[in-house]
């Protein structure tokens, strides 16, 4: 039953993303400015810097060395000499991303401004930005795109997450602005935004979630938010399972101390559809999940709990949008690499029953952990 209604939900994004297809992107070159907080972020800032300043659709790039201990700052100061004009550079002692962004913010003078991160690789050669860009032309304050996975130099744990993220990202959040309004977030690493919004609103340090935070903020005070998926931008992923738990928990307690400063929201179509669903889900989900296994343990031992664990008809399902993603990234590995997509829904059950309700109801988060950087060729 939960397959087939799975199955129901993905026809009908078929159906949508196939009435969306004819959208043309608006190609109002060197029209946004970008901003790109950035905490020692040594090895991967000149790519990620430079393939925004070759993109025609950024006027100026800003970027703010929020306090690094590393050589971002030398790395930055050597590539605004090489992009005078294009590159802002500006050095701070450490605020955390939200008070970053806020000053990168002070520099903006275009009418709209790309958010992103000093990790992630956003394609110059394609108009994903243009078709954010249109979004905004029809009317929205803020539209997010779809950060997918960069696997360069990437390991196992990261092409096992590429294996799913892209397609479930696509289907998450077309749902949710179908049945909730609006996505549950405009991602910290591809989302746009009315620069005169973003000013009135503002971003805070409060969460160590500040897109998800700033994004409920939005839909409270009435913002019009989009998903688009026609932009793909491609952020590291973790390389050991230790700092993708860190990394999760950091999400996961995050969104339940956004769910207690945004409890208004919650009775409302938004929260009942885009914030709700998640949290029961994965509630439920892990509670059944226990509750299942073990009875499978107590009948046949490990053999029935790994049939009920990885049923034939979920490892069809995830290997298909494997393939998804696989012709996405030109990857055939990410293929089978679904077939371990169960350690990523175990993670989030345990962080959720661990981690996610205590911080429901007292409020705190855990210190936030910078996980580590690869080096890229820049092209």
């Amino acid at each position: 039953m939960e397959i087939a209604f799975f199955l129901a939900l993905c026809a009908i994004v078929l159906v949508y993303l196939a009435a969306r297809f004819r959208t043309q992107p608006c190609r109002e070159h060197h029209s946004i400015d970008a901003i790109v907080p950035a905490y020692n972020e040594g090895p991967c800032l000149q790519r990620a810097l430079t393939d925004l300043l070759h993109n025609p659709y950024i006027a100026q790039v800003i970027c703010v060395n929020d306090g690094s201990t590393d050589d971002t700052a030398a790395v930055l100061d050597h590539m605004q000499k090489q992009w005078h004009g294009r590159l802002v550079a500006v050095h701070q002692h450490n605020t955390g991303k939200g008070g970053a962004l806020m000053r990168g913010l002070e520099h903006v003078t275009a009418a709209q401004v790309f958010l992103t991160d000093a990790d992630t690789r956003v394609p110059h050669d394609d108009d994903g930005l243009g078709y954010l860009l249109a979004e905004i032309r029809a009317g929205a304050d803020a539209v997010g795109g779809v950060p997918s996975s960069s696997l360069e130099g990437a390991g196992f744990l990261p092409h096992v997450r590429a294996s799913l993220k892209l397609p479930m990202i696509v289907l998450k959040r077309t749902l949710q602005q179908l049945l909730g309004g609006a996505p549950f977030i405009i991602s910290g690493s591809c989302g746009m935004f009315r620069t005169e919004v973003l000013r009135a609103v503002g971003f805070s340090d409060r969460t160590k979630v500040e897109d998800l935070d700033m994004s409920w903020s939005l839909v409270a005070r009435g913002y019009r938010l989009r998903q688009c998926n026609r932009c793909f931008v491609y952020p590291q992923e973790c390389n050991t399972f230790t700092e993708e738990w860190r990394r999760w928990r950091r999400w996961i307690v995050g969104y339940s101390v956004c769910m207690r400063l945004h409890w208004r929201l919650l009775p409302t179509r938004f929260g009942l559809f885009s914030i709700l669903p998640m949290v029961v889900l994965a509630l439920v989900g892990a509670v059944t999940a226990i509750a299942v296994w073990y009875g499978a343990s107590q009948r046949g031992g490990l053999r029935d709990v790994v049939m009920v664990a990885l049923p034939l008809t979920w490892l069809c399902v995830v290997m298909t949008m494997g393939a998804v993603s696989a012709v996405h990234h030109r990857r055939p590995s990410l293929i089978p690499a679904a077939a371990f997509s169960v350690i990523y829904v175990l993670l989030a059950y345990a962080i959720w029953l661990l981690h996610g309700v205590k911080g429901l109801v007292t409020g705190r988060e855990p210190a936030r952990d910078k996980p580590s950087r690869v080096a890229h060729v820049v092209d």
